[in-house]
């Protein structure tokens, strides 16, 4: 009688690394926030930014190659 109209939807299993890829995309644009401040006002230091903006990169990279790699398992092994 009191039965809800839509089934309801089972919380599937959640997946870690889509945490941490936002988290890391997070710090990504705030360092990306700071290596343009430094571009802009760092006139005395300007070697600065070169090391930062590597950094970020590299970060990015092992971002993209721990998603890379997520993206391969999934498709290698279907059935979980």
């Amino acid at each position: 009688m009191l039965d809800p109209r839509e089934p309801a939807v089972q919380g599937g299993r959640k997946d870690p690394l889509s945490a941490i890829t936002v988290g890391a995309l997070s710090v990504i644009a705030a360092g990306l926030l700071v290596a343009a401040i430094l571009a802009t006002y760092t006139y005395s230091t300007p070697n600065v930014e070169l090391p930062l903006v590597i950094a970020i990169v590299l970060f990015f990279v092992v971002l993209l190659g721990a998603n890379l790699l997520r993206l391969a398992v999934r498709t290698l092994r279907p059935g979980r």
